[in-house]
Protein backbone atom coordinates (compact mmCIF):
# COMPACT_ATOMS: atom_id res chain seq x y z
CA UNK A 1 0.00 0.00 0.00
CA UNK A 2 1.45 3.35 -1.04
CA UNK A 3 0.32 6.78 0.13
CA UNK A 4 0.32 9.26 -2.78
CA UNK A 5 0.28 12.99 -2.03
CA UNK A 6 -2.34 14.54 -4.32
CA UNK A 7 -0.69 17.52 -6.05
CA UNK A 8 1.86 17.36 -3.26
CA UNK A 9 0.95 18.08 0.35
CA UNK A 10 -1.84 20.24 -1.02
CA UNK A 11 -3.55 21.08 2.27
CA UNK A 12 -0.32 22.30 3.85
CA UNK A 13 1.19 24.15 0.89
CA UNK A 14 -0.28 25.45 -2.36
CA UNK A 15 -1.00 22.51 -4.67
CA UNK A 16 1.34 21.61 -7.54
CA UNK A 17 4.19 23.77 -6.29
CA UNK A 18 7.74 22.89 -5.34
CA UNK A 19 6.85 23.74 -1.74
CA UNK A 20 3.97 21.22 -1.81
CA UNK A 21 6.24 18.53 -3.27
CA UNK A 22 8.99 19.24 -0.74
CA UNK A 23 6.48 19.06 2.11
CA UNK A 24 5.14 15.72 0.87
CA UNK A 25 8.69 14.36 0.76
CA UNK A 26 9.37 15.71 4.24
CA UNK A 27 6.27 13.93 5.55
CA UNK A 28 7.43 10.66 4.04
CA UNK A 29 4.82 10.20 1.30
CA UNK A 30 5.47 7.13 -0.83
CA UNK A 31 4.57 9.02 -3.98
CA UNK A 32 3.45 12.35 -5.40
CA UNK A 33 0.78 13.03 -8.03
CA UNK A 34 1.12 16.12 -10.21
CA UNK A 35 -0.63 17.63 -13.24
CA UNK A 36 0.95 18.72 -16.52
CA UNK A 37 -0.17 21.27 -19.10
CA UNK A 38 1.57 22.82 -22.11
CA UNK A 39 2.07 26.54 -22.63
CA UNK A 40 1.71 28.51 -25.87
CA UNK A 41 5.50 28.56 -26.24
CA UNK A 42 5.80 24.78 -25.71
CA UNK A 43 6.88 24.57 -22.09
CA UNK A 44 5.45 21.89 -19.84
CA UNK A 45 4.21 23.33 -16.57
CA UNK A 46 2.77 21.71 -13.46
CA UNK A 47 -0.73 23.13 -13.06
CA UNK A 48 -4.17 21.60 -12.58
CA UNK A 49 -6.74 24.06 -13.89
CA UNK A 50 -7.09 24.90 -17.61
CA UNK A 51 -6.94 28.61 -16.79
CA UNK A 52 -4.90 30.98 -14.68
CA UNK A 53 -6.13 34.49 -13.97
CA UNK A 54 -9.10 33.87 -16.27
CA UNK A 55 -6.82 33.03 -19.21
CA UNK A 56 -6.24 29.61 -20.76
CA UNK A 57 -2.86 28.07 -19.97
CA UNK A 58 -2.48 26.91 -23.57
CA UNK A 59 -2.74 30.50 -24.86
CA UNK A 60 -0.12 31.95 -22.49
CA UNK A 61 3.66 31.88 -22.58
CA UNK A 62 5.66 30.57 -19.65
CA UNK A 63 6.61 34.12 -18.73
CA UNK A 64 2.97 35.23 -18.75
CA UNK A 65 1.94 32.30 -16.57
CA UNK A 66 4.65 33.07 -14.05
CA UNK A 67 3.53 36.71 -13.99
CA UNK A 68 -0.06 35.66 -13.28
CA UNK A 69 1.06 33.37 -10.47
CA UNK A 70 3.23 36.07 -8.94
CA UNK A 71 0.12 38.22 -8.49
CA UNK A 72 -1.17 35.56 -6.08
CA UNK A 73 2.23 35.10 -4.43
CA UNK A 74 3.09 31.62 -5.69
CA UNK A 75 5.14 30.03 -8.47
CA UNK A 76 4.15 27.63 -11.24
CA UNK A 77 6.97 25.13 -11.67
CA UNK A 78 8.03 23.46 -14.90
CA UNK A 79 7.73 19.69 -15.18
CA UNK A 80 11.46 19.10 -15.38
CA UNK A 81 12.35 20.99 -12.20
CA UNK A 82 9.51 19.26 -10.37
CA UNK A 83 10.72 15.81 -11.38
CA UNK A 84 14.31 16.66 -10.45
CA UNK A 85 13.15 17.74 -6.99
CA UNK A 86 11.19 14.52 -6.38
CA UNK A 87 13.55 12.05 -8.12
CA UNK A 88 14.90 9.39 -5.77
CA UNK A 89 12.70 10.55 -2.90
CA UNK A 90 9.22 9.35 -3.94
CA UNK A 91 7.40 7.63 -6.78
CA UNK A 92 5.57 9.94 -9.17
CA UNK A 93 2.19 9.88 -10.90
CA UNK A 94 2.28 12.34 -13.81
CA UNK A 95 -1.18 13.30 -14.99
CA UNK A 96 -1.39 14.57 -18.58
CA UNK A 97 -4.35 16.93 -18.75
CA UNK A 98 -4.77 17.07 -22.56
CA UNK A 99 -3.96 14.94 -25.57
CA UNK A 100 -1.05 16.02 -27.74
CA UNK A 101 2.15 16.35 -25.75
CA UNK A 102 2.69 12.82 -24.50
CA UNK A 103 6.04 12.38 -26.25
CA UNK A 104 7.48 15.51 -24.60
CA UNK A 105 6.32 14.40 -21.16
CA UNK A 106 7.79 10.94 -21.62
CA UNK A 107 11.10 12.26 -22.89
CA UNK A 108 11.54 14.63 -19.96
CA UNK A 109 10.55 11.96 -17.44
CA UNK A 110 12.94 9.37 -18.87
CA UNK A 111 15.78 11.89 -18.91
CA UNK A 112 15.49 12.15 -15.13
CA UNK A 113 13.80 8.95 -13.93
CA UNK A 114 13.87 5.21 -14.49
CA UNK A 115 10.69 3.63 -15.93
CA UNK A 116 9.89 2.07 -12.58
CA UNK A 117 9.97 5.42 -10.81
CA UNK A 118 6.86 6.91 -12.37
CA UNK A 119 3.49 6.27 -14.00
CA UNK A 120 1.87 8.50 -16.60
CA UNK A 121 -1.86 8.79 -15.95
CA UNK A 122 -4.74 10.46 -17.77
CA UNK A 123 -8.51 10.56 -18.16
CA UNK A 124 -7.86 10.22 -21.92
CA UNK A 125 -7.37 6.71 -23.31
CA UNK A 126 -5.75 8.31 -26.39
CA UNK A 127 -2.98 9.75 -24.22
CA UNK A 128 -2.23 6.31 -22.80
CA UNK A 129 -2.23 4.84 -26.30
CA UNK A 130 0.26 7.49 -27.41
CA UNK A 131 2.54 6.84 -24.44
CA UNK A 132 2.56 3.10 -25.11
CA UNK A 133 3.35 3.80 -28.76
CA UNK A 134 6.33 6.02 -27.92
CA UNK A 135 7.53 4.37 -24.71
CA UNK A 136 6.33 0.74 -24.36
CA UNK A 137 8.14 0.24 -21.04
CA UNK A 138 6.55 3.24 -19.33
CA UNK A 139 3.66 2.36 -17.02
CA UNK A 140 0.34 4.05 -17.71
CA UNK A 141 -2.81 4.54 -15.67
CA UNK A 142 -6.36 5.40 -16.68
CA UNK A 143 -8.18 7.80 -14.36
CA UNK A 144 -11.91 7.23 -13.99
CA UNK A 145 -14.10 9.73 -12.18
CA UNK A 146 -17.78 10.27 -11.46
CA UNK A 147 -18.48 13.25 -13.72
CA UNK A 148 -21.24 11.39 -15.54
CA UNK A 149 -22.49 9.45 -12.52
CA UNK A 150 -21.37 6.18 -11.01
CA UNK A 151 -23.75 3.92 -12.92
CA UNK A 152 -22.88 5.54 -16.25
CA UNK A 153 -19.16 5.20 -15.59
CA UNK A 154 -19.52 1.54 -14.67
CA UNK A 155 -21.51 0.81 -17.84
CA UNK A 156 -19.03 2.80 -19.94
CA UNK A 157 -16.12 0.82 -18.55
CA UNK A 158 -17.87 -2.50 -19.06
CA UNK A 159 -18.54 -1.68 -22.72
CA UNK A 160 -15.03 -0.35 -23.44
CA UNK A 161 -13.17 -2.66 -21.07
CA UNK A 162 -10.93 -4.45 -23.58
CA UNK A 163 -9.68 -1.22 -25.16
CA UNK A 164 -8.80 0.22 -21.77
CA UNK A 165 -7.08 -2.92 -20.55
CA UNK A 166 -4.91 -2.82 -23.68
CA UNK A 167 -3.36 0.57 -22.89
CA UNK A 168 -3.45 0.86 -19.10
CA UNK A 169 -1.21 -0.87 -16.56
CA UNK A 170 -3.19 0.50 -13.64
CA UNK A 171 -6.50 2.20 -12.92
CA UNK A 172 -7.02 5.24 -10.73
CA UNK A 173 -10.65 5.45 -9.68
CA UNK A 174 -12.65 7.97 -7.66
CA UNK A 175 -13.42 6.82 -4.15
CA UNK A 176 -17.17 6.83 -4.85
CA UNK A 177 -16.58 4.28 -7.62
CA UNK A 178 -14.58 2.17 -5.18
CA UNK A 179 -17.54 2.24 -2.78
CA UNK A 180 -19.76 1.12 -5.67
CA UNK A 181 -17.68 -2.02 -6.19
CA UNK A 182 -15.98 -0.82 -9.37
CA UNK A 183 -12.78 -2.67 -8.44
CA UNK A 184 -14.51 -5.97 -9.25
CA UNK A 185 -14.44 -5.00 -12.95
CA UNK A 186 -10.65 -4.74 -12.99
CA UNK A 187 -8.58 -7.93 -13.45
CA UNK A 188 -6.27 -8.69 -10.48
CA UNK A 189 -3.07 -8.22 -12.49
CA UNK A 190 -3.78 -4.49 -12.82
CA UNK A 191 -2.82 -2.09 -10.02
CA UNK A 192 -5.58 -0.04 -8.42
CA UNK A 193 -5.30 3.52 -7.15
CA UNK A 194 -8.14 5.32 -5.36
CA UNK A 195 -8.54 9.12 -5.25
CA UNK A 196 -9.06 11.46 -3.47
CA UNK A 197 -9.34 9.82 -0.05
CA UNK A 198 -9.26 12.43 2.71
CA UNK A 199 -11.52 11.26 5.55
CA UNK A 200 -10.14 8.94 8.22
CA UNK A 201 -12.94 6.31 7.94
CA UNK A 202 -12.44 6.08 4.17
CA UNK A 203 -8.66 5.82 4.46
CA UNK A 204 -8.99 3.09 7.09
CA UNK A 205 -11.34 1.12 4.82
CA UNK A 206 -8.96 1.45 1.88
CA UNK A 207 -6.02 0.30 3.98
CA UNK A 208 -7.93 -2.88 4.74
CA UNK A 209 -8.67 -3.57 1.07
CA UNK A 210 -5.94 -5.85 -0.28
CA UNK A 211 -6.86 -4.96 -3.87
CA UNK A 212 -5.98 -1.29 -3.46
CA UNK A 213 -2.33 -0.50 -4.09
CA UNK A 214 -2.35 3.30 -3.88
CA UNK A 215 -4.29 5.78 -1.77
CA UNK A 216 -4.23 9.28 -3.28
CA UNK A 217 -4.91 11.93 -0.66
CA UNK A 218 -4.72 15.65 0.06
CA UNK A 219 -3.68 14.72 3.62
CA UNK A 220 -0.62 12.46 3.30
CA UNK A 221 0.33 13.20 6.91
CA UNK A 222 -2.99 11.80 8.17
CA UNK A 223 -2.91 8.84 5.78
CA UNK A 224 0.66 7.94 6.76
CA UNK A 225 -0.29 7.97 10.46
CA UNK A 226 -3.29 5.75 9.79
CA UNK A 227 -1.15 3.42 7.67
CA UNK A 228 1.41 3.11 10.46
CA UNK A 229 -1.31 2.33 13.00
CA UNK A 230 -2.87 -0.24 10.69
CA UNK A 231 0.45 -2.00 10.09
CA UNK A 232 1.13 -2.18 13.82
CA UNK A 233 -2.09 -4.08 14.53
Amino acid sequence: MMIIAHRGASKLERENTLKAFSKAIELGADGIELDVRKTADNYLVVFHDPEIGGKKICTLTLKEIKQEATKENYQVPELEESLRLIAGKAKIQIEIKEVGYEREVGEIALKILQPGDFTIISFNVKSLQNIKSYFPKVKTGLIIGTKYGRITQILWFAINRQKMLAYADMFSIHWKLWLSGFAKLIPPQYSLSVWTADGSPLIKSLLADKVVGYIVTNFPDKALQLKKAYEQK
